[in-house]
């Protein structure tokens, strides 16, 4: 998928972790840039674990909306199977975490993924996960009305889904 592309493609409004819509959002905020996706959040005294700490559990929740969003990048809609967050070093409250994700390799309909969360050098959080391509009507089942540009998401890709099973 061309950069363009996958730039147009949004995520969720009402995402837990970046959507715009959502009051209760994280506030991460990420970019598509070449194989990668990148971006940042500033978590806060609503994200405590300990004094002047953030909790694990709003650690884990960037790293999959993170990883999810490689997602975007490689046309393939998919959900999370398994996720491990590996905590390197505490996240200290009000500081800028840069985050960066990318796709270590496809078999069949399982995406293994990779990201980091750091505070400038330091890597805070390491995650990887499994992703397993489904098709939209997965979403649909709902009943909610997805975005309107989700229609065509992984129409270049589904060929190869229903073959690799």
């Amino acid at each position: 998928m061309s950069a363009a592309a996958a730039s147009d493609r949004t995520h969720d409004p009402m995402c837990m972790g970046c959507g715009p819509a959502n009051p209760s959002s994280l506030g991460v905020v990420l970019r598509i840039d070449g194989d990668r996706v990148r971006g940042h959040v500033r978590l806060d005294e609503r994200h405590t674990g300990a004094p002047g700490f953030a909790h694990g559990g709003a650690l884990a929740a960037v790293m999959d909306d993170l990883l999810g969003h490689v997602l975007i990048q490689l046309d393939r809609p998919a959900v999370t199977a398994t996720l491990t967050v590996d905590f390197r070093a505490p996240a200290l409250l009000g500081r800028e975490l840069e985050l960066e994700a990318r796709c270590e390799r496809i078999e069949g309909r399982k995406l293994h993924l990779r990201g980091e969360i750091r505070d400038q050098d330091t890597i805070v959080a390491e995650g990887r996960a499994i992703f397993v391509q489904v098709d939209i009507s997965h979403w649909e089942a709902a009943g909610v009305p997805l975005p309107s540009n989700w229609r065509d998401w992984g129409a270049n890709n589904q060929r190869s889904t229903v073959a690799d099973g």
